[in-house]
């Protein structure tokens, strides 16, 4: 999980009240991701019911969150991170998500844009902005906020309340700032991508040494 996941999941966790049972949507963790995937110690509920399509590390129960077994408004506190983008039909998901959150609810997501193909077993999806804003329609109050170039963002981050609150990028400084500082340093701009000058040099000098290699092998 990226290191910007985890400083969102922290902000989520900082900034609402996390109330029982806390459901995690697409709580299997990826092979060599078990540590840094693992989400309970940082919202602390005293009820974290892991869910996913297949079992594996982090799964406590399996469910198709396009139809999940939950009641209606029987869950506090929703999170999905990091798993939008594998799963079949995002619309009908959010809106099963937001069908089981009790009043006052909250509902965290993120996703990606700008990002490789990584099958988990599955990649549908990728994200804009305005993407999350539709994902979050179903509630009452939403706040998105992208990280990256203005116009390929690599992630996307957003929270849904089931009630009438006001949410301002304010109450997610750790993720505003990584936002604000994104590219920062970074002088060489090739859109979605920025790197140092440094780093164009390593690029730069790795490809003509790969080029002069394989011109010597052809003869």
């Amino acid at each position: 999980m990226r290191p910007a996941v985890i400083e969102f999941a922290r902000d989520v966790a900082a900034a609402f009240p996390v109330h029982d049972p806390l459901v995690e949507v697409g709580a299997r963790a990826a092979a060599g991701q078990e540590a840094e995937a693992d989400l309970r110690a940082i919202f602390g509920a005293s009820q974290h019911i892991g869910c996913d399509l297949q079992p594996g590390t982090g799964v406590d129960r399996i469910e198709d969150v396009h139809q999940m077994s939950f009641a209606d408004e029987s869950v506090g506190t929703v999170i999905c991170l990091e798993t939008l983008e594998h799963v079949a039909d995002p619309l009908r998901a959010v809106a099963e998500m937001h069908r089981i959150l009790r009043p006052g609810g909250v509902l965290a997501i993120s996703s990606l844009m700008f990002f490789p193909i990584h099958e988990h077993p599955w990649d549908y999806w990728r994200f804009t902005p305005e993407g999350f804003e539709l994902l979050l329609r179903p509630f009452e109050s939403s706040l998105v906020v992208a990280q990256g170039w203005d116009l390929m963002p690599e992630g996307v981050f957003g929270v849904g309340v089931k009630g009438a609150v006001t949410l301002t990028p304010d109450l997610l400084p750790r993720t505003r700032r990584i936002a604000e500082s994104w590219g920062v340093g970074q002088r060489v701009d090739l859109g979605p991508m920025r790197m140092s000058v440094r780093e164009l040099w390593r690029f730069t000098l790795g490809e003509t040494r790969a080029a002069l290699r394989d011109r010597v092998r052809s003869g």
